[in-house]
């Protein structure tokens, strides 16, 4: 099993994971616990740490995937972390009570997988795929059914809430739900692990792309010749509780930060608030991507990642009066650039609300190519 795993990841990621489990023995003699078992049992998180580092802004100044391949290179460690949750050596009581005595399998570590791939469709706004998936996540665990863990039922009730998305009270309800049990996942003195934190951080992310979707097909919906459609106070209120609550899981981490100003620049929007400093949002994701520098000792410049810069450009295209920004013809050709982004990272939603975008600029300018 050990050859398996060193010849799938190197050498390096399996003895991080047996260095781990030494320094949890108190003694050779005092652990009831298979150590190949236990070995492979971390592994599991390990793959799983390493799925949510691609996706995850949180703890993470240079992300694993910075360029388009970010969701499908998340997607290949959890289809790896499934076929290994499929064969878990010799399964007994005294290791984990995640592992299944009758099927010789983890179901929780199935679940936690089936949470993150479900969540990248939904940031991909992948119906079908999300379909597929949502069977598996309603479908708790036992040992999850009677945790007291809040993470879990936040997890359900935000697939719930993307999948229900443009029916008013049923999705803004879910929503409702969603944020409530992440903010009480978020309470108590126990310190979170490393994977909660991630976890709450990209399903709060979730949670308020899908409240903004919703806010968008509002704004498609409206009556033409008519002002903007303005958000209602029942959705500004969830919007700013789950905005306060990303906030507070990203706090002073700088790249985490980058999602949180692009969420303070739409719930701006949303209110139609003054343009020039829902502009200085945005562009703090607008800044071209290179190589970076070291501003301090040890600390590492953040930069926006491909997908937050092409949701910048939606947004600020899309939304911003247009003296703010340049030409139609330059605006065309950066919409195209991040269509691209977009397309290559399987983001249905912005990158339809991209091309829209571009035939309206094209109706009066063309598209120049970037």
């Amino acid at each position: 099993m050990l050859s398996v795993l060193i010849r799938k990841v190197g050498s390096l990621a399996v003895a991080k994971c047996i260095r781990r489990y030494l320094s949890c023995l108190t003694g050779l003699f005092l652990s009831p616990a298979n150590p190949l078992a236990q070995v492979t049992q971390l592994f599991r998180e390990h793959l799983l740490e390493k799925a949510l580092s691609c996706v995850s802004r949180l703890d993470n100044p240079a992300p694993a995937s910075h360029s388009e391949g970010e969701f499908s290179d998340a997607l290949e460690y959890l289809h790896f972390l499934n076929s290994c949750a499929d064969t878990v050596p010799n399964p007994t009581p005294s290791i984990s009570t995640n592992m299944d005595l009758a099927t010789g399998t983890d179901p929780v570590s199935h679940w936690w997988a089936s949470v993150v791939a479900m969540a990248i469709h939904g940031l991909q706004a992948d119906e079908e795929a999300m379909e597929r998936l949502y069977p598996l996540v309603e479908f708790m665990p036992r040992v999850l059914q009677g945790s007291e863990n809040p993470l879990p039922r936040a997890a359900l009730h935000t697939f719930k809430a993307a999948r229900v998305l443009g029916k008013e009270d049923s999705s803004l309800g879910q929503c409702d739900k969603a944020g409530e049990y992440l903010r009480d996942s978020l309470g108590g003195n126990a310190t979170p692990s490393a994977i909660d934190r991630a976890v709450q951080f990209l399903l709060c992310d979730l949670l308020l792309i899908t409240r903004t979707r919703f806010w968008q097909q509002q704004m498609q919906g409206a009556p033409p010749h008519r002002a903007r459609y303005q958000a209602s106070a029942l959705e500004l209120r969830g919007f700013q509780q789950d905005l306060s609550t990303l906030r507070r899981l990203a706090q002073a981490d700088q790249p985490a930060m980058h999602r949180v100003f692009l969420h303070e620049a739409t719930a701006r929007l949303m209110t139609r608030a003054s343009p020039t400093r829902t502009h200085q949002l945005l562009d703090r994701s607008l800044r071209r991507r290179g190589p970076s520098t070291t501003k301090g000792a040890g600390e590492q410049e953040s930069r926006p990642t491909a997908r937050e810069q092409a949701e910048a450009l939606q947004l600020a295209c899309s939304y911003l009066p247009p003296v703010l920004l340049l030409g139609p013809g330059q605006r065309g050709g950066m919409l195209a650039e991040a269509a691209r982004s977009l397309e290559k990272l399987g983001d249905k939603w912005t990158f339809h609300e991209c091309q829209q975008m571009i035939v309206r600029l094209s109706s009066g300018s063309t598209v120049t190519s970037s």
